[in-house]
Protein backbone atom coordinates (compact mmCIF):
# COMPACT_ATOMS: atom_id res chain seq x y z
CA UNK A 1 0.00 0.00 0.00
CA UNK A 2 1.12 3.54 -0.79
CA UNK A 3 -0.24 6.89 0.37
CA UNK A 4 -1.72 9.16 -2.29
CA UNK A 5 0.46 11.90 -0.72
CA UNK A 6 3.64 10.11 -1.83
CA UNK A 7 5.63 12.49 -4.05
CA UNK A 8 6.86 11.53 -7.54
CA UNK A 9 10.09 9.55 -7.22
CA UNK A 10 8.90 7.50 -4.23
CA UNK A 11 10.40 3.99 -4.34
CA UNK A 12 7.77 1.27 -4.06
CA UNK A 13 9.78 -1.85 -4.92
CA UNK A 14 13.26 -3.19 -5.61
CA UNK A 15 13.46 -5.68 -8.47
CA UNK A 16 16.34 -7.97 -9.45
CA UNK A 17 16.42 -9.48 -12.94
CA UNK A 18 18.75 -12.31 -13.94
CA UNK A 19 19.53 -14.29 -17.07
CA UNK A 20 22.12 -17.08 -17.04
CA UNK A 21 22.87 -16.79 -20.75
CA UNK A 22 25.94 -14.97 -22.04
CA UNK A 23 26.40 -12.47 -24.85
CA UNK A 24 23.29 -10.92 -26.38
CA UNK A 25 21.13 -13.70 -24.95
CA UNK A 26 22.09 -12.53 -21.45
CA UNK A 27 21.56 -8.80 -22.01
CA UNK A 28 18.30 -7.65 -20.47
CA UNK A 29 15.88 -4.79 -21.01
CA UNK A 30 13.15 -4.11 -18.46
CA UNK A 31 10.10 -1.89 -18.43
CA UNK A 32 6.82 -1.35 -16.63
CA UNK A 33 3.94 -2.42 -18.85
CA UNK A 34 1.60 0.51 -19.38
CA UNK A 35 4.10 3.07 -18.08
CA UNK A 36 5.21 6.25 -19.78
CA UNK A 37 2.17 8.47 -19.32
CA UNK A 38 -0.94 8.85 -21.42
CA UNK A 39 -4.50 7.74 -20.74
CA UNK A 40 -4.71 4.51 -18.75
CA UNK A 41 -0.98 4.43 -18.03
CA UNK A 42 0.24 3.32 -14.63
CA UNK A 43 2.00 6.06 -12.63
CA UNK A 44 5.17 4.01 -12.15
CA UNK A 45 8.47 3.63 -13.95
CA UNK A 46 11.69 1.63 -13.58
CA UNK A 47 15.04 3.14 -12.71
CA UNK A 48 18.08 0.97 -13.33
CA UNK A 49 20.47 0.92 -10.38
CA UNK A 50 23.32 -1.54 -10.94
CA UNK A 51 23.98 -5.18 -11.76
CA UNK A 52 20.41 -5.86 -12.98
CA UNK A 53 18.74 -4.20 -9.95
CA UNK A 54 15.88 -1.81 -10.66
CA UNK A 55 13.66 0.35 -8.47
CA UNK A 56 10.00 0.84 -9.24
CA UNK A 57 9.17 4.49 -8.50
CA UNK A 58 6.17 6.77 -8.82
CA UNK A 59 6.49 9.08 -11.80
CA UNK A 60 3.60 11.46 -11.07
CA UNK A 61 1.23 12.40 -8.24
CA UNK A 62 -1.32 9.80 -7.15
CA UNK A 63 -5.04 10.35 -6.57
CA UNK A 64 -6.92 7.64 -4.68
CA UNK A 65 -10.27 9.14 -5.67
CA UNK A 66 -9.38 8.63 -9.35
CA UNK A 67 -7.93 5.12 -8.90
CA UNK A 68 -7.43 3.20 -5.67
CA UNK A 69 -5.38 0.24 -6.93
CA UNK A 70 -2.91 -0.49 -9.73
CA UNK A 71 -1.70 -3.76 -11.18
CA UNK A 72 1.99 -3.25 -11.95
CA UNK A 73 3.52 -5.62 -14.52
CA UNK A 74 7.26 -5.69 -15.17
CA UNK A 75 8.49 -7.15 -18.45
CA UNK A 76 12.09 -8.38 -18.84
CA UNK A 77 13.33 -9.19 -22.35
CA UNK A 78 16.67 -10.58 -23.42
CA UNK A 79 18.67 -9.65 -26.51
CA UNK A 80 18.49 -13.07 -28.15
CA UNK A 81 17.09 -13.87 -31.57
CA UNK A 82 14.22 -14.43 -31.15
CA UNK A 83 14.06 -12.46 -27.88
CA UNK A 84 12.59 -14.22 -24.86
CA UNK A 85 10.68 -12.40 -22.16
CA UNK A 86 9.24 -12.91 -18.72
CA UNK A 87 6.64 -10.94 -16.78
CA UNK A 88 5.84 -10.55 -13.09
CA UNK A 89 2.97 -8.57 -11.61
CA UNK A 90 2.02 -7.15 -8.23
CA UNK A 91 -0.71 -4.88 -6.91
CA UNK A 92 -0.25 -1.45 -5.35
CA UNK A 93 -3.13 -0.17 -3.23
CA UNK A 94 -3.43 3.61 -2.86
CA UNK A 95 -4.30 4.85 0.64
CA UNK A 96 -6.44 7.93 1.21
CA UNK A 97 -5.07 11.15 2.66
CA UNK A 98 -7.16 14.09 3.78
CA UNK A 99 -7.28 16.30 0.67
CA UNK A 100 -8.86 19.26 2.49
Amino acid sequence: ALSEAAPPGTVIALVRVTDRDSGKNGQLQCRVLGGGGGPGAVPFTLEENYDNFYTVVTDRPLDREAQDEYNVTIVARDGGNPPLNSTKSFSVRILDENDN
